[in-house]
């Protein structure tokens, strides 16, 4: 089994980061109104523990 190259591993993460963000963006729209505040947060969160995970190296 071959192992991904650093540039190979970085476009699957990037891939995937959209990915989570575009299904956060549909749930968001398809929530009830009164459970938009708790997605809202859970979405921030999500988004600052991601920001604080180291990078990959290339």
């Amino acid at each position: 089994m071959n192992k991904p190259t650093p540039a190979e591993e970085a476009e699957a993460e990037t891939r995937h980061q959209f990915a989570v963000r575009a299904n956060s963006i549909l749930a968001f729209i398809e929530c009830d109104e009164e459970q938009r505040p708790k997605l809202r947060a859970a979405i921030i969160e999500a988004m600052l523990w991601a920001q604080a995970q180291p990078k990959l190296t290339q």
